[in-house]
């Protein structure tokens, strides 16, 4: 079904089953709701035979075989004849899968910025309190390092890519609502009536101009109005779509290198943190043996540099995963995107385009529909080789990613099998100490026994030595009073 805006006046169709739905308008953004039932006949209707003035002479049959260059002369002169095309008065702009680089990262640094505001506000993690989600992410995010902030503006560049990709995703889908050849001029489109068709494409409003559907459609008009041949125009717009599609592959190049990046400075933050650890702990076994509150302090050192080696790893693993979703999606629908504009071309651009026969050899539909077939079947194939060149590089990112974390746990393994040495190091030499200690104790306790019995011991075999000499004598022990009586 056919309608339009009632703003900037273009033309759009419509599927049936989007009757009585709202939708923003392609080329100037106002909603626009979808008329409940238009009625009439399917918009496009069988091609008509060529008409007879309007059909192109065929130079060939007109003159001898070996007349060759008269005939071309003849060809020219009929060329000269037909309607010029108009120009563009503006630039077309960037190809429709690109996006503005320096704007996305001036969004992820202002969304960087507004990120740690907010997390500043958070409350600072307290002794003894229990840790709750907004302490929590405060010390993630500001209290383990640097690696934490460029970690962060990544992930919000990469964001903003992703989202200004998804918006033009938006655009392009809504641009093929619209009329790019609308049947009021005529139902076929050949090289007398093609100029009214590209004045009808190059007037679009500005924001229709850079999209996959004008640009398809128009260069594809330029083509024929040059060659006046529908195989070749149908093997252009062939090659066209592959141009479109390896555009689309290479404008996600920049987000797998983000992609690849937040892992990898999550890694440097844990090297950072686990170096820091490992020259804490000199301090730790630098302390005097036995004195905890002297080897508290660095121990604690050594424990938030660990913090800050597992934390950087999680905050980059958790942000690689979040933006490896949409990004995947995004690219799909893309691609979903170049093939829809591929069967909107041979519906209603194919179907329509009459060369008069002049470029057929089979003659007629018969040509057209072959070279049709030919091209799909080219699509279909260009289409599953590179689905297997997007498995063979998504299975080669599993396996790089495999292999740096198995390497980061190697490293993580031999320095915590080094922490294990030296721990048990300072463990040994504090048995050692401590017995040691107790060894000196028990020695002066024995000494100190035996230098205080030793003189009870000598007070006892006097008193022994003094009853043998009694040896059952009395002691007459005399009482004397005052004054000697």
């Amino acid at each position: 079904m056919k309608f339009s805006c009632p703003k900037c006046e273009v033309h759009l169709q419509a599927e049936v089953d989007q009757a009585g739905k709202t939708v923003k308008c392609p080329g100037c953004g106002t909603k626009i709701q979808i008329p409940a039932s238009m009625g009439g006949k399917p918009d496009v209707a069988p091609i008509a035979p060529a008409k007879p003035d309007l059909q192109p002479t065929d130079i060939s049959a007109m003159v001898p075989e070996k007349s060759s260059s008269a005939g071309e002369e003849m060809a020219d002169e009929l060329h000269d004849d037909l309607p010029a095309l108009k120009e563009m008065q503006v630039g077309q702009g960037p190809h429709p899968s690109q996006v503005n680089i320096w704007m996305t990262m001036g969004i992820g640094l202002m969304s960087t910025f507004c990120w740690y505001l907010v997390m500043m506000m958070l409350p600072k993690k307290v002794e003894g309190a229990d840790i709750t989600v907004g302490s929590y992410l405060r010390e993630l995010f500001c209290e383990r390092g640097n690696s934490q902030y460029v970690t962060t503006f990544l992930m919000f560049w990469c964001l903003a890519i992703l989202i200004m990709k998804g918006l033009n995703i938006r655009k392009q889908r809504r641009a093929m609502m619209i009329e790019a050849l609308p049947s009021d001029i005529d139902m076929e489109i050949n090289i007398h009536n093609l100029a009214e068709f590209h004045e009808h494409i190059i007037n679009f409003p500005p924001l229709l101009r850079n999209t996959y559907i004008v640009h398809r459609i128009r260069k594809a008009l330029e083509f024929f109005y040059i060659r006046q041949n529908n195989p070749e125009v149908t093997q252009m717009l062939s090659s066209q779509s592959d141009i479109d599609a390896n555009k689309v592959i290479g404008g996600y190049t920049i987000v797998k290198v983000f992609l690849w990046s937040i892992p990898i400075m999550g890694f440097i933050g844990t090297v950072i943190g686990i170096g820091g650890a490992i020259g804490g702990f000199g301090a730790v076994l630098g302390g005097e043996a036995g004195d905890m509150d002297a080897i508290k302090e660095p121990l604690m050192n050594v424990l938030d540099q660990l913090g800050v080696a597992f934390d950087t790893t999680l905050l980059a693993l958790v942000f690689s995963i979040i933006l490896s979703f949409p990004a995947s999606s995004l690219q799909n629908s893309e691609e979903e995107l170049i093939t829809d504009i591929d069967e909107y071309c041979i519906d209603n651009l194919l179907r329509r385009l009459n060369d008069g026969g002049a470029g057929s050899n089979a003659g007629g539909d018969s040509g057209l529909l072959k070279a049709i077939g030919e091209a799909m079947a080219v699509n279909q194939k260009d289409m599953l080789k590179k689905f297997a060149n997007i498995q063979d590089g998504m299975s080669g990112s599993l396996d790089n990613q495999q292999k740096y974390f198995k390497e980061v746990a190697g490293v993580i393994d031999t320095q915590l099998d080094a922490i294990g040495k030296r721990a048990e190091t300072y463990e040994s030499k504090l048995d050692k100490e401590f017995f040691g200690t107790l060894e000196k104790v028990e020695k002066g306790s024995i000494k100190a026994i035996e230098s205080n019995i030793k003189p009870l011991a000598e007070g006892i075999q006097n008193l022994n030595q003094v009853l043998k000499e009694l040896n059952g004598k009395q002691v007459v022990i005399q009482k004397k009073g005052w004054f000697g009586r």
